[in-house]
């Protein structure tokens, strides 16, 4: 019997060989995963990835700013909203729909923000990915406090200038996100 094709091996010669064979590409693929990764650190032990650079302290620093700015945007909202009393219904409920969407938006930026500072290596680019959906959704917030800045500015200055304040906060945000992911 010819022992070099293993199909023709006695099956015990077939089972070591195959565990061989397996365990042999599993190490491959361990070392190219490995060279990859480290591939992609730093010698400030920053993590570079296709998405972006980011410092564990630029980390530190990122979640405590949009804490603090997702903080100051709740509190803009709610001071918006009780003083929409003045306002047409139609102008109203546009001004409500701005202000919802953009403290939804921050909220889900910084929850976003969070799990990307948890994520593990397998779980990196998705959490990095809705870093980036929220960080859009946030830049699309600021544009409806823009025009419904611009729909109440006439109907109340007050409004139109709180919308124009919380609309910064929300820009600054994003810059903010923008600058430490690039």
């Amino acid at each position: 019997m010819d022992t070099s094709n293993p199909f023709q091996a006695p099956p015990a010669q077939r089972t070591r060989r195959t565990r061989r064979t397996r365990r042999s590409a599993a190490v491959g693929l361990a070392l190219v995963l490995s060279t990859s990764l480290l591939g992609a650190c730093g010698d400030d032990g920053s993590i570079t990835l296709p998405e972006f650079t980011i410092t564990s302290d630029q980390l530190d620093q990122l979640l405590n700013d949009a804490k603090a700015q997702a903080e100051t945007i709740g509190a803009d909202v709610q001071s918006l909203v009780d003083g929409l009393g003045s306002l047409p219904e139609d102008k109203r409920a546009q001004v409500e729909e701005a202000v919802t969407s953009a403290r939804t938006a921050s909220q889900d930026l910084q929850a976003a923000i969070d799990e990307a500072a948890t994520a593990s290596e397998d779980t990196k680019a998705e959490a990095e990915q809705r870093v980036a959906e929220a960080r859009t959704r946030l830049d699309e917030a600021s544009a409806r406090l823009q025009s419904a800045s611009d729909a109440v500015e006439s109907a109340d200055q007050a409004v139109s200038s709180k919308l124009d304040e919380l609309r910064t906060e929300v820009d600054k945000l994003s810059a903010d996100v923008e600058d430490a992911t690039s």
